[in-house]
């Protein structure tokens, strides 16, 4: 009877764990799942949680017996304060390395938008989380429609961000194309120097840049896949590490 009550509170504890891994990819998840994880041992990348690696051809009962499992770490577990990764799902397949002396996490992220009067849209992201302590926090991306509806529920709601506006004849580029938000303005212009925002200005940064305690992290519109979508990613990274860092 104990045993059958051990094995029915692992079971709950994974039934939102265990599925969530394999519905990252609708078809074929479990070779998916596998490209990533190929991926990352044939270049020599660390794995988050490399019991799913080591349990992918298991049966759900075999995971759910294997507390190795149980305790996966989620990668996105110490973002939850950057704007726009708050939620999230997808996380547990993820991979470390190392880009410019920086160690780096490389992982999908499902995240949910929508609110009680509006039916939820969920978006993929690419994600990169850079370890980096130390920095003045701010957020910063490319104007978009979905921006300025942002900024009016915020508006509403009375909790605006912060925005921070740059001398629009020194950057009209990066003024005309991206936001820029932070409540310490001194420190975020003082880190992002005349050479940093021309990187992004010449780079046409697609997606977003974030810091807060301990990371400055980019994350963009998509998933990732194949051999060719990790790697141009992780180049993109790379530069990102290059210029910013």
């Amino acid at each position: 009877m104990n045993h059958f009550f051990f094995l029915a509170v692992l079971l709950v504890a994974l039934s939102s764990l265990v599925p969530m891994i394999f519905r990252l990819f609708r078809r074929n998840p479990r070779d998916k799942v596998r490209g990533l994880i190929e991926y990352a041992q044939k270049r020599e990348f660390l794995l988050v949680n490399p019991a799913i690696a080591q349990a992918l051809d298991n049966s759900l009962l075999e995971m759910v017996k294997n507390p190795a499992i149980r305790d996966s770490v989620r990668a996105a577990s110490d973002l939850a304060d950057i704007e726009g990764l708050e939620n999230g799902t997808g996380d547990w397949l993820a991979f470390t390395c190392t880009l410019r002396s920086k160690q780096v996490t490389i992982f999908n992220f499902n995240v949910n938008r929508g609110s009680a009067n509006s039916r939820a849209v969920n978006i993929r992201y690419k994600v990169a989380k850079i370890r980096a302590a130390g920095l003045p926090e701010f957020s910063l991306g490319r104007n978009s429609a979905i921006h300025t509806l942002e900024n009016v529920v915020d508006k509403i709601s009375g909790t605006p961000s912060p925005a921070i506006e740059l001398n629009r004849s020194q950057y009209p580029e990066f003024t005309a194309r991206y936001w820029l938000r932070g409540s310490d303005r001194a420190a975020v212009t003082a880190f992002l120097s005349r050479d940093k925002i021309g990187f992004i200005e010449t780079t046409k940064l697609e997606g977003t840049l974030a810091t807060n305690t301990n990371y400055l992290v980019y994350f963009e519109d998509g998933v990732l896949l194949e051999e060719g979508d990790f790697d141009s990613f992780i180049a993109r990274v790379e530069r990102i590490v290059g210029y910013l860092l």
